[in-house]
């Protein structure tokens, strides 16, 4: 039986307890694999270890932060097959599509590599004769990235990417649904060589996620997740001001009108959504990934 370690500052660390979460094959209901759940101590130290490599990745151009990406978006499509393989059995996915899923979360990470060339501030005129305002963006620091079950490493990836473009690092808490494949991608992250710290992914219950988000030096909390859970991240932002980054609920309803043909919008919505549910996030991205970008810096103007 599969048994994963949490992954923080460049390294798998050994478990603090005896803490541990069954992940269960959801077709069959049988146990493949646990994973150790992080203390609360080794969560804050995962924090301020992301914190201290923020100094480093921040210095770096974005030029430079971007061919770490593609290296990692590299060891992505290197690794889909063990990554799908982990998706498929602890979500109930077919095969084909969690290593496709992978395969988009490589493309969405150099996707995001680009933006180092589009990275911009703003010249603003100012009220004093001969004078302009010069608007620079600045990088957050630490983002919590909390993740779904449904799309566990696609929309991993669709939080990491804009942040560590942008100069942050971040800490992540994958679904204790499926959280295999996230340790599968930290072994992806841990094959590129990107600087210790910068990404930190570990397995955590409520209490120690809540400690990880209102820590001071959490900048940005990211959710994919149910309305309640987007109220209680509210929450968590309050104790430093953080900046909430929210995908809740809805799976893009239709409305079809009485005169309608019932039968045929049925077979349209389901032909749609098996051959678009991944583009459909690319469709979106002059919107919601330039917004996420923009929203991974101190000046959001989305």
């Amino acid at each position: 039986m599969k048994q994963e370690r949490n992954f923080a500052n460049g390294r798998f660390i050994e478990p603090a307890n005896d803490s541990v979460t069954a992940i269960l094959n959801p077709a069959t209901e049988e146990v493949i694999g646990q994973v150790h759940n992080a203390s609360r101590e080794q969560a804050i130290a995962a924090v301020e270890q992301a914190q201290a490599a923020q100094r480093a990745w921040r210095a770096l151009t974005a030029v430079e932060r971007a061919e770490h990406m593609r290296r990692l978006a590299a060891a992505i499509v290197e690794a889909k097959g063990e990554i799908g393989a982990a998706l498929a059995k602890e979500s109930g996915k077919a095969l084909a599509d969690a290593s496709g899923e992978a395969f988009y979360a490589a493309q969405i990470t150099e996707y995001h590599a680009e933006w180092a060339r589009r990275i911009e501030g703003e010249v603003i005129p100012s009220d004093t004769p001969g004078e302009n305002l010069v608007l620079h963006r600045e990088p957050i620091g630490v983002v919590a990235c909390l993740i779904p079950f449904n799309f566990p490493i696609y929309t991993l990836m669709r939080k990491i990417a804009p942040a560590l473009i942008a100069g942050n690092t971040v800490v992540v808490r994958p679904s204790n649904n499926s959280p295999l494949s996230a340790f599968a991608m930290a072994r992806a992250v841990e094959r590129a060589a990107l600087p210790a710290g910068v990404v930190n992914i570990l397995a955590m219950d409520h209490e120690t996620a809540e400690a990880v988000c209102t820590h001071p030096a959490v900048g940005m909390i990211t959710l994919t997740g149910s309305v309640n859970a987007g109220r209680k991240v509210l929450e968590y932002c309050k104790a430093n001001i953080a900046k909430p980054s929210l995908e809740l609920g809805g799976k893009t309803p239709a409305i079809v009108e009485p005169d309608g043909d019932l039968q045929k919008a049925a077979r349209e919505l389901v032909a749609s959504k098996r051959s678009s549910r991944i583009r459909a996030s690319f469709a979106r991205r002059s919107n919601a990934s330039t917004c996420t970008k923009a929203s991974t810096t101190s000046s959001s103007r989305c």
